[in-house]
Formats: C-alpha cells, sequence, structure tokens
C-alpha cells in the first residue's frame, strides 16, 4: 500500500512539473525587438525589422531587413523567407515611426496587428525618428551593444532623466481614443550617433504637428505628473550681467515636483484653466556671486519668474500646434461635463482658444555644499 501511495505521488509530481518536449533553441529563432514603418519616394509603405543574432559563426551581431509591404503581417512572410530562424514578434521592444508616414494621419490601423494578436506584445516603446527609418535601422554602432538593445536602453534612460516620455503601444491606444488629450511620444533623430531629441506631439489622429526639445519634455512631464527623478534647470537670470566669453548669468538646479494643481472655470463661452506648480530643489551651479543666505528669496522670485515664461511658452505652443498633450480636457470633462460634451469632438481646437495661466512656486532648500 505504502509503495503505491509513493508511486501516486510520484506521479502526481511529475505531472505538474513543466514539461520541455516542445523547447526551441534562441539561435533557432528570430526576435524581430525592433519593428520600423515608413515611406518610400513613391509612398510606399516600407517595414523594416532588426534582430540580434546568436549565432557564433556570424560575423555581425544583427541582422537588419526591410521590405515594401501592404501590412505588417504580411510582411512577416517575407521576413521568413531570408533570415534564417523562425521569426517571432512577441518580443518587440520598439517601434519606429518614420517622419514620412506620421505627417500622414491614416497609419494608425498599422498598429492593429499588435492589439489583436495575442502572441504580439503592447509593451513595445512607439519612437518617432526625425528622418528616415531606413537609416536608423542600418545603424551599426560599433561601441555600442546590439542595436536593439542600444536603442531600449536609450529610451529608457532619457526617460529617467525626463528628457523624453515614455509611450507604449498600450499608452498610445489609450492616447487616441481619449478625446481630452492628444498624443506624445519618444523622437529619436540620427547625426553621428542615435540622439534621443525630446518628443513629438501627435493629434488624434496620429498626424505629427510639432516638437519638444529635452527641456520642454521635462516640462510635459510635471505637467502631466509623469516625472521619474529630479529634474535638472538651466536658468538665466536677466540682472546679473555676463562677464567674459561665458554665460556666467546662468543658475543650475535639480528640482523635485512637489504638487501640479489644475484649476478649471467657464465663462461666455471659453473655459479657463490656471495651473499651481510647486517646486523644490537645490542649487547645483552658480556662476555669478550671490548671497544666498541673505538674498536666498530674491534669487527664488527671479527663477520663479523666468520658469513660469518657460512653462508659458510651452502651453502656447502646445495651443498655436492645437494639440493637448497634457490632457487638459480630462480636466474640463471632469468639472463642467456638460459644456465640455458639446465640444469634446473638436477638444484641440477648442482648448487653443482657451485662457491657460502658470504661477510657480520654488522652493531652494540648499545653495550646495560650498558658499
Amino acid at each position: 500500500m505504502k509503495r503505491w501511495v509513493r508511486t501516486a505521488a510520484l506521479a502526481l509530481c511529475v505531472a505538474v512539473l513543466p514539461g520541455c518536449w516542445d523547447q526551441t533553441n534562441i539561435e533557432n529563432l528570430t526576435l524581430a525587438l525592433t519593428i520600423g514603418l515608413d515611406l518610400d519616394e513613391k509612398d510606399n509603405l516600407m517595414v523594416y525589422m532588426a534582430s540580434p543574432v546568436f549565432t557564433k559563426e556570424a560575423k555581425k551581431k544583427n541582422e537588419v531587413y526591410g521590405f515594401r509591404s501592404k501590412t505588417i503581417r504580411t510582411s512577416r512572410n517575407k521576413f521568413d523567407s531570408v533570415v534564417t530562424a523562425l521569426t517571432v514578434g512577441g518580443k518587440s521592444q520598439a517601434l519606429l515611426l518614420g517622419k514620412r508616414l506620421v505627417e500622414r494621419a491614416d497609419w494608425f490601423p498599422l498598429t492593429d496587428v499588435f492589439f489583436r494578436d495575442g502572441k504580439q506584445t503592447v509593451n513595445a516603446k512607439v519612437v518617432f525618428v526625425d528622418g528616415l527609418v531606413r537609416d536608423v535601422i542600418h545603424h551599426y554602432p560599433r561601441d555600442k551593444p546590439r542595436l536593439s538593445f542600444h536603442l531600449s536602453r536609450l529610451l529608457d534612460k532619457n526617460n529617467r532623466r525626463n528628457f523624453t516620455v515614455r509611450t507604449t503601444l498600450q499608452k498610445l491606444l489609450d492616447q487616441k481614443y481619449e478625446k481630452g488629450m492628444t498624443i506624445s511620444i519618444s523622437e529619436l533623430k540620427l547625426n553621428k550617433e542615435l540622439e534621443v531629441t525630446g518628443t513629438a506631439l501627435l493629434d488624434n489622429k496620429g498626424k505629427y504637428k510639432g516638437s519638444l526639445n529635452q527641456q520642454e519634455s521635462a516640462m510635459l512631464l510635471i505637467l502631466q505628473r509623469r516625472t521619474v527623478d529630479e529634474v535638472p534647470f538651466n536658468i538665466h537670470v536677466p540682472h546679473e550681467q555676463k562677464s567674459g566669453v561665458f554665460a556666467s548669468d546662468i543658475v543650475s538646479f535639480n528640482a523635485g515636483t512637489e504638487k501640479v494643481k489644475i484649476k478649471t472655470a467657464y465663462n461666455e463661452g471659453k473655459f479657463r484653466f490656471d495651473v499651481a506648480i510647486h517646486l523644490s530643489g537645490a542649487l547645483t551651479q552658480r556662476l555669478f556671486p550671490f548671497d544666498f543666505a541673505k538674498k536666498g528669496g530674491e534669487l527664488e522670485a527671479a527663477i520663479e519668474k523666468q520658469l513660469e515664461k518657460q512653462f508659458s511658452d510651452v502651453l502656447k505652443k502646445f495651443q498655436s500646434q492645437k494639440v493637448d498633450p497634457v490632457g487638459f480636457g480630462i480636466y474640463a470633462r471632469a468639472h463642467h461635463y456638460k459644456e465640455y460634451k458639446q465640444v469634446q469632438q473638436q477638444w484641440p481646437e477648442v482648448f487653443a482658444k482657451a485662457d491657460v495661466n502658470v504661477k510657480v512656486k520654488l522652493t531652494l532648500k540648499s545653495s550646495g555644499a560650498t558658499k
């Protein structure tokens, strides 16, 4: 009887153990870690794929292919016809969108395969390429990791430094169908090296409207309440005179976001938004003589004035381009639903005419390790 009990227990343990009968060696897989979409000179869709090579005999550790195709899914057959191993798309880390493509407003249906096919991933980062995807995906940095790994780490680092947003395919879908905000994705450019230049602004149809540099991207993340770490600022203090050839009127500090509060109002057919931003931080650089202990309040006031101007300029840029990456429409819907519902289909145009005011409060907690 004991022998039968032991045999049954052993059989049960074997049954619940994960099996390896259907294992596939990584050398036999082509992992499409980076996928690119662009238009050629004749406006034909080009689909690109970059995959790491794990074969020891290969001299290059990255294989790249590009084909003219009607959709992403139909391009897979072409990739399978030339790559050594079986193509797998569920491990994609980045989706690159060329400028020629994004300047068109009808590209979004191409992403349907990512959401409909359960074997695909929706966690890939969406990136706007200021230029040709072909040049980026064929870039082979000799002193960097494989392109797909280098690109993923580069995007993660710049998001951590608050130099660009982090928009996955899932977030892209959420932003597209959210009437109260518009789309924002990372922006990349190839000069001699791959460079994350900031953030690309799209409308809800996916059409490119404009760009933000790294500092403006940090301000957008503050307004979105999505900063990852402290935000570095470099501010020119107007009343400090420059001396010599250096910009000696600059003060630098790292700011942490204490609070961002947005109040809404609706009067005479127009929305109004009052944005209050409270930042705190410590000085990291001061190139002019200043008695911080006695006149720290004056320095804070001067910096606050410059920050308010910079935030106002960014918001005016949103309005001039008729985009709302912050999501002011969500606040309007929450507090003035009746009025918002009447204009929700034209929200970017309505937001462009809204009154937006910014007030910044800065608290410098330290002047650094030296006087």
